[in-house]
């Protein structure tokens, strides 16, 4: 970093200054679904307001804001920094060493429910606003930043800041990669099979149809279709996946019950497409005899997206985290779904997911961000900031 840059410039990269932000967003409690995502709205306002940027918000739903700001408005390129403010409920917080909400800072990390997922990446879009501004020099470019809500439900929060003209010609997602670049991730969907039997009291079974039984045939079939499609290959991404996760039915212990339903994870790849493995799956679950089920998609899904491995902008954003950190420029793919499908597929921009935090310490207990990731992909992200846009 040179030594002529205003020592507020440098500031808003270290890590005091990232803790400091991130500690007060993971403060602020946006559980989806649950909490709507208003006040972390107003709390990304509170931080963006001083900077005399260009901000607004936009509701996909009432109540339900997302945060698109610009600072600059020059004719040259325009680069996208996309992040959702909403994160998963709390599972089991007796277990917690701290309380998920307090953001404790210890060892290194910064623990807190959605520390990881993804308000971290959201302190490094803040933090590299502040940088940006600090430096003091008009912009020919447009930096564009993206506080969206609704990401953990596949809500359309990002969607509709493009819809509202928040676009670019260049994206970064900053979900957690452990500040690794990634040009590909897996879609996703979920299934709902209704399988139909009739009911009859439990002494007189053999009367009815009991769809429980019918249980045991689906799921050879879905044994067999996820080895298929694991079986698939990409060069940066595990193979597709088909997940049981729920299973319900029945009203009584002595009663045949008329219906069991089973949801499926369906973990997509580039290339598959939601209506297409609803098609393969239906087809399949067809060949089981007296089989009576419906099949269809519940919730919003996720497509899969990707760009080329060898992108001049991936490989740019790979090239400084070569040079800025201690970390391998490794092109990746990201096992998880995530709004980059946005960017990419609705948007036309070509999109990086890059951001600290590892995908495995989010939506668990103790979660948390190390500080050295923080700090890194400030680091990136402000050089890369820097030199395309000012």
């Amino acid at each position: 970093m040179s030594t002529a840059m205003p020592a507020a410039a440098a500031a808003a990269l270290e890590s005091t200054f990232l803790i400091e932000v991130l500690s007060s967003l993971v403060r602020t409690k946006s559980v989806n679904p649950g909490i709507s995502e208003e006040a972390m709205a107003r709390r990304v306002l509170a931080w963006l307001e001083p900077l005399g940027a260009e901000v607004e918000f936009v509701e996909f739903a009432p109540g339900r804001p997302s945060v698109g700001a610009r600072i600059g408005s020059g004719d040259g390129p325009r680069l996208v920094l996309n992040g959702h403010m909403d994160t998963v409920p709390i599972d089991g917080e007796d277990r917690w060493a701290s309380d998920p909400f307090e953001a404790s800072v210890r060892d290194g990390y910064v623990y807190g429910r959605g520390a990881c997922d993804m308000k971290a990446g959201l302190a490094v879009q803040i933090a590299v606003a502040h940088h940006l501004v600090a430096l003091g020099v008009p912009l020919r470019g447009t930096l564009v930043l993206h506080f969206a809500a609704g990401e953990e439900c596949g809500e359309p929060g990002t969607l509709s800041l493009l819809q509202a003209g928040y676009t670019g010609d260049f994206g970064i997602v900053t979900e957690p990669t452990q500040a690794r670049v990634s040009v590909a991730t897996r879609g996703l969907v979920h299934y709902r099979i209704l399988i139909r039997g009739r009911s009859i009291h439990a002494s007189r079974s053999h009367l009815g149809v009991n769809p429980v039984l019918k249980l045991r045939p689906v799921l050879e079939v879905l044994e067999r279709y996820d080895a298929d499609i694991r079986s698939r290959p990409h060069p940066l991404l595990p193979g597709g996946s088909c997940t049981p996760t729920i299973t319900r039915g029945g009203v009584k212990e002595n009663a045949v019950p008329d219906s069991v339903e089973m949801f499926l994870d369906r973990r997509l790849l580039p290339g598959e497409t939601v209506e297409a493995e609803l098609a393969d799956l239906r087809a399949r679950l067809s060949r089981i005899p007296e089989l009576d089920f419906t099949i269809d998609v519940v919730g919003l899904p996720f497509e899969a997206a990707e760009i080329a491995q060898d992108s001049g902008w991936a490989q740019r954003v790979s090239a400084a985290v070569g040079t800025l950190t201690d970390r391998s420029p490794v092109i990746m793919g990201t096992p998880y779904a995530s709004d980059v499908r946005n960017l990419v597929n609705d948007g036309g921009i070509e999109a990086v997911t890059f951001g600290p935090g590892n995908v495995a310490e989010c939506h668990c207990v103790d979660e948390r961000v190390a500080v050295s990731e923080l700090h890194d992909a400030a680091a990136v992200i402000a050089q890369l900031s820097r030199e395309m846009l000012s």
